[in-house]
């Protein structure tokens, strides 16, 4: 459901933060206050948005951060990253006409490529010229880094509306991160045991770091079967419970993505 707080003041919107999670077909919008409070929170059909969703997308909000979905990602040593070979790499992906983006993770000393869908991503800099668009791999780094130990084996699960992201650790080394269609369990536990099968996990993990962007999916009982724990990643933001609101929407990890702007 949608929700707008008594809070929200039309002549505060230069001091509100939006916060945009966009995909193909469905747009979560939060909009935060200085003090962090979620004042506004929608969620509707991307093809069919709503009359109170388009008034808000016109608003002049100066503080706009948005996560699109993005494809191709690569990643590069930073110690072997040449930006004068920024069109080289672009070559090697698989729609190289497509602008590559870079990004650093800087606690991991890599740069990560990735290319946005071109009519996506104009969409949105069209209503938000001066938005910082930031690629939610960026954000699902930042959120596992404290639950990832020098001993023993982290999988990261991040499922979204048309894909899960995989990620593993193993010793606190970053060994592997790609996105999958993934409808089924069966489908999960595929590509999880492949992934186990191709770096030489035996057992259980150390740690299952997980979290849902698409609620009609739930694999939380089938992830404990394959780690000692089980962690749900979720905002660091402390913000309070709203009745008007499951905990899902108040604890989401995208609320998290202006802590990602450069």
């Amino acid at each position: 459901m949608d929700f707008t707080s008594t809070q929200f003041h039309l002549h505060y919107i230069a001091q509100y933060k939006l916060v945009i999670k966009a995909s193909y077909q469905n747009d979560i919008i939060y909009v935060l206050s200085e003090d962090k409070q979620v004042l506004l929170y929608m969620n509707y059909d991307q093809a069919n948005p709503s009359d109170a969703a388009l008034k808000l997308l016109s608003l002049p909000f100066q503080q706009v951060y948005i996560s699109i979905p993005y494809q191709n990602l690569t990643f590069i040593p930073d110690e072997l990253y040449n930006a004068d070979d920024l069109i080289e790499y672009q070559d090697f992906m698989s729609n190289p006409v497509l602008p590559a983006k870079v990004t650093s993770i800087d606690f991991l000393g890599i740069k990560a490529l990735f290319q946005y869908d071109a009519l996506l991503e104009q969409q949105w800099r069209s209503l938000f010229p001066e938005a910082q668009f930031i690629p939610e791999f960026k954000l699902n780094f930042q959120l596992a880094r404290p639950h990832i130990p020098l001993q023993g084996e982290v999988l990261g699960v991040l499922v979204n509306e048309h894909s899960t992201d995989l990620f593993l650790f193993i010793n606190g080394h970053f060994k592997f991160y790609n996105s999958f269609e993934i409808l089924t369990e069966e489908d999960l536990n595929y590509f999880i045991l492949n992934l186990f099968d191709m770096f030489g996990v035996k057992g259980l993990v150390s740690k299952v770091l997980y979290a849902n962007a698409n609620h009609q999916k739930d694999f939380a009982t089938q992830l404990a079967s394959f780690a000692h724990e089980l962690i749900f990643i979720q905002s660091n933001q402390s913000i309070p419970d709203i009745a008007e609101l499951s905990k899902n929407v108040t604890t989401s990890y995208i609320l998290d993505l202006p802590t990602c702007a450069s």
